[in-house]
């Protein structure tokens, strides 16, 4: 009965880790260029409610999913190999997740971060190449036995 929820909850992870890391990329290379007068703002925020709902789910389905593969033995992240990759790709994705919902508020941690250090620029690069770096090594850690 678990393998039948592992492998749903496993396509549900798959799929809103990958329209995350898509709709990501659209985003950073492609409608960022292209709003530099402002004319694509009106979508900006429909995008960004489909990224929070994708980044939740991925997420969520990803402490579901390791809880099923690791019978629920979360001590498994901190003493094995592939748990500690894990636990890194969790870490990274947490970090994006933060900035994709707190990120842009004029208040938030986050915003006053980016103006003391003027990394403006090259944040969302970054939050890209966490994001990318995750998904990397967690289909790693899925495949290689660690």
């Amino acid at each position: 009965m678990i393998g039948e929820y592992s492998i749903l909850i496993q396509g549900f992870h798959s799929i809103s880790s990958i329209l995350w890391w898509s709709v990501t990329l659209i985003v950073i290379f492609i409608v960022r260029p292209l709003n530099e007068w402002s004319n694509l703002s009106i979508i900006l925020p429909r995008i960004r409610k489909l990224v929070i709902f994708a980044s939740t789910v991925s997420i969520a389905s990803g402490f579901v999913l390791f809880g099923f593969n690791s019978n629920f033995q979360f001590e498994d992240l901190i003493y094995t190999a592939k748990g500690n990759v894990i636990l890194f790709s969790g870490s990274l994705s947490i970090i994006v997740y933060y900035h994709v919902l707190y990120g842009s508020k004029p208040y938030s941690v986050a915003s006053k971060l980016h103006k003391v250090l003027k990394l403006n620029k090259f944040i969302p690069y970054l939050m890209f190449g966490f994001l990318t770096a995750a998904m990397v090594s967690m289909i790693l850690a899925s495949v290689i036995v660690l």
